[in-house]
């Protein structure tokens, strides 16, 4: 099924491509990200927040990476909404509360615990001279949370319940859901070889590398992720799977009327 995941996955990505280009108001805070050295630093495509001594600065770091994170999370709803509108053709205007003010708010939510979490984790794994575990347990944790923004767009669920979702999205579909993370792991290390090698041409790769995050991988994961996830009802599946999956039709070339007078002589060139 992942062929056919994978495959909707690119359409809806290139049907939906104005909604990805929308991730690019996120570039809006690249100046500040790099006005602000001592409290934020990039790599790999992704916003860090370090702290400083200087607490007016690190309080203004809090806030633009709060700020940031909300309207991250109002794109991502929005890039999970979009796979929904088109397999269900859900209207928009009957959707707007749950999409743009409750669902953004909760995945907002989780993303914050989750960045806490992480931060712990890798600062009791440093502090027991044990980044490595840290790592591995901050990966694992990531995984099972994976499909929760998929659950509160789609389902409409609480973050509780997002959790409970995506663990069991993980029972039902391990090898989809492997196999979503392995694509996003080779195109991150794709954007990562791209940024080392602007960076040895003495360009900023790291804006490159953020750029390319924030308008390609992330939403096509996202929507990648959703189209898994919705193929969890049988009716869409069955469905998807037998559209997805038949032979393509190629449509018969025009044929055009050429005026008698029009038409070549024997032996002559058009």
């Amino acid at each position: 099924m992942f062929d056919v995941v994978l495959k909707r996955a690119i359409e809806e990505y290139l049907s939906n491509f104005k909604v990805m280009i929308s991730f690019g108001v996120l570039f809006i805070f690249l100046p500040l990200f790099v006005l602000f050295q001592q409290e934020f630093f990039l790599n790999s495509g992704t916003a860090y927040l370090a702290l400083g001594a200087n607490l007016l600065s690190g309080a203004i770091g809090i806030v633009c990476m709060l700020i940031f994170l909300y309207v991250f999370s109002f794109f991502i709803s929005l890039t999970v909404y979009s796979v929904h509108r088109d397999l269900q053709q859900i209207n928009i205007d009957t959707y707007w509360n749950t999409l743009f003010k409750n669902s953004a708010l909760k995945i907002f939510f989780l993303y914050l615990v989750l960045a806490i979490v992480f931060y712990a984790v890798s600062y009791v794994g440093s502090f027991l001279n044990n980044p490595v575990i840290a790592l591995v347990i901050d990966l694992i944790i990531g995984l099972v949370v994976m499909f929760a923004p998929q659950s509160i767009v789609l389902n409409e669920s609480s973050i509780g319940e997002s959790i409970k979702e995506s663990v069991e999205f993980w029972f039902e579909s391990p090898v989809t859901g492997v196999l979503i993370f392995v694509v996003a792991s080779i195109i991150l290390f794709v954007i990562l070889g791209l940024e080392l090698f602007i960076d040895g041409l003495g360009w900023h790769g790291i804006i490159v590398s953020y750029i390319l995050v924030l308008i390609f991988l992330v939403p096509f994961i996202e929507q990648a992720k959703s189209y898994a996830f919705l193929l969890r009802v049988d009716l869409l599946k069955g469905n998807e799977v037998s559209h997805a999956r038949a032979p393509k039709i190629e449509r018969p070339k025009p044929m055009y009327g050429v005026r008698m007078r029009e038409q070549p002589k024997h032996g002559n060139k058009l």
